[in-house]
């Protein structure tokens, strides 16, 4: 089967750090590619071209704003009309000559908007079928658009062959904006296999991990004035290290330094991917200290390093946790009940969780969300 994935999410070389979703589709076309399909990616252009990955064809979108992220780009600054303007005209015409040009069986969308309404558009013009996959911050963002935004979500999801989203309560929120049913597939990626030996120089403490943007939503802000709630014994007795990008780094280096955290808490920039896995691999648990959430990707990436988790009740964690006893839930989304939660944790190790954590991957892998999205398209 020829497959053509349309995606605003694209690494810009192997184990880019800089979006998760975007190793996501990468790992979800090569998976494709793995088992004999041939996969042209449909990436934003940017000033510099794709690395070539093995067995993927990468052919761009045109876009005028150079290395400027899509999905960050101001939607009411008149300055960006013309570039918003002649990427969707453009695109229109390029992804129907890429769906020509490679007699594309099946089209995929991650995401709705503005992927989906190129699939949407090649549905119109050439009758041929698409998918859309959803994502939060997709969904979240785009239906907050006055007057246009629930529209341009049900104008896409309802000429859909098949809809995603890769959370549970994410999916029932698109089934609610649209009517249409959609389908919970989870994303993930695959990451390099390494050694797992742990670091000499951390003296024995107990490492726990944070890895996201440093940003309000994804609350590692919270996570720090929750550390400051543990008694000074435990407080001794972890290392915390955080590792992202994002508005609030200069916010949280200055709550360390006014706290004296240092002796417990690193902050880190961007993590590869090679070096996330030893990182997961290290830590006795990953943190997740979101104030909103749906799966995140770093989640089944725990899992697949066979790391638990302590999280918040937010999205979809609190349902994966109970099913698949891979962690510890906070009882709510305060500093001083994550406190409590990281406090239970420690309690017990990591090798408790370890059964469950396998049992949890298996449904969150990319190899199984190909295999639902082939047998999906088998069926209809």
């Amino acid at each position: 089967m020829n497959v053509q994935i349309i995606t605003s999410s694209y690494p810009a070389f192997t184990g880019d750090p800089g979006g998760t979703a975007g190793l996501f589709v990468e790992a979800f076309a090569q998976e494709l590619t793995r088992r004999g399909h041939r996969v042209v990616v449909q990436p934003v252009k940017r000033k510099t071209d794709y690395a070539p990955a093995d067995g993927v064809i990468v052919e761009p979108i045109p876009w005028e704003g150079g290395d400027q992220v899509l999905a960050a780009m101001n939607l009411y600054d008149p300055r960006n009309w013309r570039i918003f303007w002649n990427f969707f005209r453009g695109g229109r015409a390029n992804t129907a000559a890429i769906h020509r040009k490679y007699e594309i069986d099946r089209t995929l969308c991650m995401w709705v908007i503005p992927s989906g309404l190129f699939g949407y558009w090649l549905h119109k013009d050439l009758r041929k079928p698409y998918d859309v996959w959803a994502l939060g911050s997709d969904i979240w963002k785009i239906r907050n658009i006055p007057v246009i935004g629930s529209r341009l979500i049900n104008r896409v999801v309802a000429n859909a062959a098949q809809v995603y989203a890769d959370g549970q309560q994410l999916a029932a929120d698109v089934t609610d904006i649209s009517g249409r049913k959609c389908h919970f597939l989870a994303s993930s990626r695959i990451l390099p296999v390494v050694d797992d030996t742990p670091p000499s120089e951390d003296g024995g403490r107990t490492r726990l991990l944070f890895v996201g943007r440093y940003h309000k939503n994804k609350g590692p802000d919270m996570l720090l004035e929750a550390l400051l709630f543990l008694d000074e014994k435990t407080r001794k007795s972890i290392q915390v290290d955080l590792y992202g990008l994002g508005d609030l780094e200069g916010q949280l280096q200055a709550c360390c330094r006014e706290h004296h955290m240092e002796s417990y808490v690193t902050i880190h920039g961007p993590i590869n991917a090679e070096d996330l896995a030893r990182q997961l691999k290290r830590a006795e648990f990953l943190l997740i200290p979101s104030r909103i959430e749906s799966v995140p990707v770093i989640f089944s990436d725990a899992m697949q390093c066979g790391t638990p988790v302590v999280s918040t009740p937010v999205g979809d964690l609190p349902y994966f946790i109970d099913k698949y006893r891979c962690g510890v839930v906070s009882d709510g989304v305060t500093p001083l009940s994550y406190a409590a939660a990281i406090k239970g944790a420690l309690k017990g190790s990591k090798r408790d969780y370890t059964y469950h954590v396998e049992t949890a991957y298996q449904e969150l892998s990319v190899a199984h969300s190909v295999e639902v999205w082939l047998e999906n398209i088998r069926s209809s």
